[in-house]
């Protein structure tokens, strides 16, 4: 009757369970570094003969671990069909695994599937390769089983994940020893499994091995024991290289590290935070400071004073957290030298150590520089200050003589007949007009720049001022058959709280200004609303002329004081260049903007925005602080 064998040597067992694991764990890191780097045959050849040989191996030393109770012996053309199967269905996966191309789902089960018809085919023909005194036979419940444990290779196959090559190489990752398990389990259950199921009908005729070639089983097991140690091996073998290129990086990194650190031009200190202690200082430190190395194994006493040393010592405390940060200090040098220096404090180390490094760089000449650039910049500005406060004291005392100039010279024109006379008083007249203009703009200015220049606000009727404005220029613009056009376009009563006197003199300006560059054509003054904001309600004044227009490449040079679009000699239009650097002045001090721009067609346009608070009721005060400052204002343009 046939007979089915249960007992097993459970040291082959584990030795079979061993060699699978290794096997298939050793098969598998190669596989990944064939996925990270594409290899050459020889590469392939040697993990297909890991896994190929390392599953044979399991195989029969687990069919040594079965106890037949008869001798045993084995086909060779048998055993060497079993071996060659695997090694050539391993061959084909890693073939697929090599391009990028077959790196894909469909290829690798595919090339799964073939392993796991590698697997049986060499358990059953090894099976079949045994030679004993008995008739061999399977059961298929057995078969079905074993067939369905090799399935889990291709299903393995399609859990594969690109995006497991994108993080960095690690030899004993999860997903690698998770899959060295599930695929070891698979091949120990294929073939346990399928030992379960076998059976032997007992004959009593003996053994003929015949033209055959037979393999002796104590021959077998030294071929086994040989292709064991052929696979450890191999695994010692990538153990020994791994562990060889972590100490050459390690080592050129140590060498990169201690260059960079020996030879930086700048001074760099290696610390232990918690001892603040000095562990190491470089050459450049040493000769900055004419400091040993002994006396830098404590770095508070080079510190020139008690802040820096404060400072510092933060710094280092935020560095061993993992912060980094900058600050200068002042340290003292073995000859008595005071140095500032830029420091720069960060973190370095591993988990189990913390450094921090201090790298500085010697900026006295710098800041020596920035502190007599300091020194002068506040020279200048009092100088400035000094100056413009003494102009516009001397305000009055310079209009003064000017006024009376010209009103005595008013007073002569009415008593004199002589033509020739009258010519020059005529003549005198227009000179001292255009020096009080200038004076006017020149005091003005400084008056601005000094701060001394205060707005007062008053009550001020604004379609009245901007027709008062464009109304002075009616007789220049006739001249020079110049058509003027004004634009009112804001609602309500027209009654607002502002610097009338000084919003007129920026209309002027700018009118002025239209009116000199515009030899025929138009002017158009447009004031239109914009909204209300928190200062009152803005308004917009725009000043559009058809004249010579701007060059937009010359447009910040407009309202820079003493500054000409044009500055040649021979230029056709003369002016000091302070009527628009005023207006940007004045507007400003309203709390407005102002700009300039070609004109669509041709001709300039100038505009500016200022916030007026609307009045709903009259104010008797504001009206006679007004009335004094715009008589003020005729007085001075007598």
């Amino acid at each position: 009757m046939p007979y089915h064998h249960e007992h097993y040597n459970n040291l082959l067992v584990l030795l079979s369970v061993l060699i699978a694991f290794l096997s298939l764990f050793t098969a598998l890191d190669l596989a990944e570094r064939l996925a990270r780097k594409r290899k050459g045959p020889l590469f392939i050849a040697l993990n297909a003969s890991v896994m190929g040989l390392g599953m044979w191996c399991m195989h029969f030393i687990g069919m040594l671990a079965m106890d037949l109770e008869v001798p045993v012996s084995y086909n060779l053309l048998l055993l060497a069909v079993s071996l060659v199967v695997p090694l050539a269905a391993s061959a084909l996966l890693l073939m697929l695994i090599n391009r990028t191309q077959t790196r894909n789902r469909a290829a690798l089960t595919f090339g799964g599937v073939l392993l796991s018809g590698g697997i049986l085919v060499m358990h059953y023909t090894g099976m079949l390769a045994i030679i004993v005194s008995a008739e061999y036979r399977q059961s298929a419940a057995s078969i079905i089983a074993s067939v369905l444990c090799t399935l889990v290779v291709p299903a393995m196959a399609m859990a594969f994940r690109p995006e497991w090559l994108a993080k960095p190489y690690n030899m004993l990752s999860t997903h690698k020893m998770l899959f060295a398990v599930i695929l070891t389990a698979s091949l120990v259950g294929t073939h346990y499994t399928a030992m379960t199921g076998a059976s032997f009908v007992p004959n009593r005729q003996p053994v003929e091995p015949g033209t055959n070639l037979v393999l002796d089983e104590t021959v077998f097991s030294l071929v086994l024991s040989g292709t064991f140690i052929l696979i450890v091996v191999i695994l010692l073998v990538l153990l020994y290289r791994d562990r060889s290129k972590v100490l050459s990086s390690a080592k050129f990194n140590e060498e990169r590290y201690t260059a960079l650190f020996e030879h930086s031009p700048d001074m760099v200190i290696c610390l232990d935070p918690a001892k603040q202690k000095i562990i190491s200082a470089n050459a450049s430190l040493r000769e900055t400071t004419g400091y040993g190395k002994e006396e830098l194994l404590d770095y508070k006493h080079i510190l020139a004073d008690r802040t820096d040393e404060a400072r510092l010592k933060s710094a280092v405390k935020l560095a061993a957290l993992g912060q980094s940060s900058k600050l200068e200090a002042k340290i003292i040098t073995r000859a008595g030298n005071v140095l500032v220096c830029s420091l720069t404090v960060f973190p370095a180390g591993t988990k189990t150590m913390r450094l921090v490094y201090i790298v500085g760089e010697d900026i006295t000449a710098l800041a020596d520089y920035q502190r007599d650039l300091i020194i002068a910049k506040e020279a200048a500005e009092e100088a400035a200050r000094v100056k413009g406060q003494f102009l516009a004291t001397m305000s009055h005392e310079i209009r003064t003589p000017l006024n009376g100039i010209i009103g005595i010279n008013q007073l002569l024109t009415d008593e004199l007949t002589d033509e020739g006379q009258l010519s020059l008083l005529e003549l005198q007249n227009r000179s001292s007009q255009a020096l009080l203009g200038v004076m006017n703009d020149l005091l003005d200015l400084s008056s601005l720049r000094a701060d001394e220049l205060k707005l007062k606000r008053g009550v001020l009727n604004l379609p009245e001022l901007v027709q008062q404005s464009i109304e002075l220029f009616d007789a220049c613009a006739a001249e020079k058959n110049i058509t003027l056009h004004l634009e009112y376009q804001a609602s309500g009563t027209g009654r607002f709280i502002g610097d009338g006197v000084r919003l007129r003199q920026v209309l002027v300006n700018l009118i002025g200004n239209a009116v000199k560059f515009t030899s025929s054509g138009s002017i158009r003054l447009r004031v239109e609303p914009l909204g209300i904001a928190a200062s009152g309600e803005m308004l917009k004044f725009s000043i559009v002329d058809t004249g010579i227009g701007l060059d937009p490449e010359k447009l910040d040079l407009l309202f820079k004081p003493f500054s000409q679009v044009d500055a040649s000699f021979t230029r056709k239009y003369s002016g000091p260049g302070l009527g628009l650097a005023i207006s940007k002045e004045l507007v400003e001090l309203m709390g407005g903007s102002i700009g300039a721009e070609q004109a669509p067609g041709g001709g300039a346009l100038f505009s500016f925005t200022v916030p007026l608070q609307p009045v709903l009721h009259a104010v008797d005060e504001a009206q006679e602080e007004q009335s004094e400052a715009e008589e003020e204002f005729s007085n001075e343009a007598v």
